[in-house]
């Protein structure tokens, strides 16, 4: 079983999903499973493996769905004796302590134009912990870190190329040059974000321009354009930052407001 579980996860991981995995770390007493069992819970409630009865595994869904509402993995116990405190109805006379890990995959920033934009916001992703991937027709590998994943296609092919997931943040930047086909190729994904370099006339022009061409207007509307945080930002490197600031913003919410954090007396 453990190597269907094992398989499961990593299609998840592929897809880019956030699950949870349950697992039975000690049990005392009779119980439906023993240690080492283990279960994976998907957002939706949804459930692949057992860790026994359906009461043990309706506790560890609940508990499951709250870890990952929070972010945080946690351990609780399960007390299967009817008559006890914290006893859930079955008659096994035992305890099983659960593990719940949370896994969400690795974030992607996708970024399209390696430009002085490009170059700095591929740095920074990488020290804030994403994986980075650069398209521009135009760019050579030893242009970037080693660090980078380059593709110097056309944009169309470029994406093509990019396995886009509920993990993937893309930042449009390619200096004007073609964020009409960029946005095109990507406005339709599972995209978390979509952000793209320029002016408010020139972003509300682009916009536009989808929306005529028959792109349903909720989704453009979800492209952060101009892209970034104001905060005064002139340079490629301070517009970089700017930038990132945003997409951990929204990685973060709803607890992230984009505020100040300074106190007031």
């Amino acid at each position: 079983m453990h190597e269907k579980i094992y398989k499961k996860i990593n299609e998840l991981l592929e897809r880019g999903e956030t699950f949870a995995v349950v697992t039975i770390v000690r049990t005392e007493g009779s119980t439906p499973r023993k240690a080492g069992a283990k279960m994976i819970v998907l957002p939706d409630g949804s459930t692949f493996g057992t860790i026994g009865g359906d009461c043990v595994e309706a506790g560890a869904v609940a508990e499951a769905l709250e870890a990952m509402k929070e972010g945080k993995s946690k351990t609780f116990t399960v007390a299967l004796k009817e008559e006890e405190l914290g006893g859930i109805g079955m008659k096994c006379g035992g305890m099983a302590e659960v593990y719940i890990e949370i896994i969400t995959p690795t974030p992607k920033l996708l970024i399209i134009g390696g430009g002085n934009i490009g170059s700095q916001l591929a740095k920074l992703g990488h020290d804030v912990g994403f994986s980075v991937t650069v398209i521009d027709p135009a760019v050579k590998r030893e242009d970037f870190p080693e660090f980078v994943e380059v593709i110097p296609e056309p944009v169309e092919k470029g994406v093509a190329r990019v396995a886009i997931t509920p993990q993937t943040y893309i930042v449009i930047a390619t200096g004007h040059k073609y964020d009409e086909d960029a946005l095109r190729a990507v406005i339709n994904s599972n995209a978390a974000y979509i952000g793209m370099v320029g002016s408010r006339r020139k972003a509300a022009v682009t916009l536009k321009k989808l929306i005529d061409e028959g792109i349903p207007e909720e989704k453009v509307k979800m492209v952060h354009t101009p892209v970034g945080l104001d905060i005064g930002a002139e340079t490629p490197e301070e517009i970089a930052i700017s930038i990132m600031a945003e997409i951990i913003k929204e990685r973060r919410k709803p607890g992230a407001t984009g505020g100040s954090l300074k106190i007031s007396f």
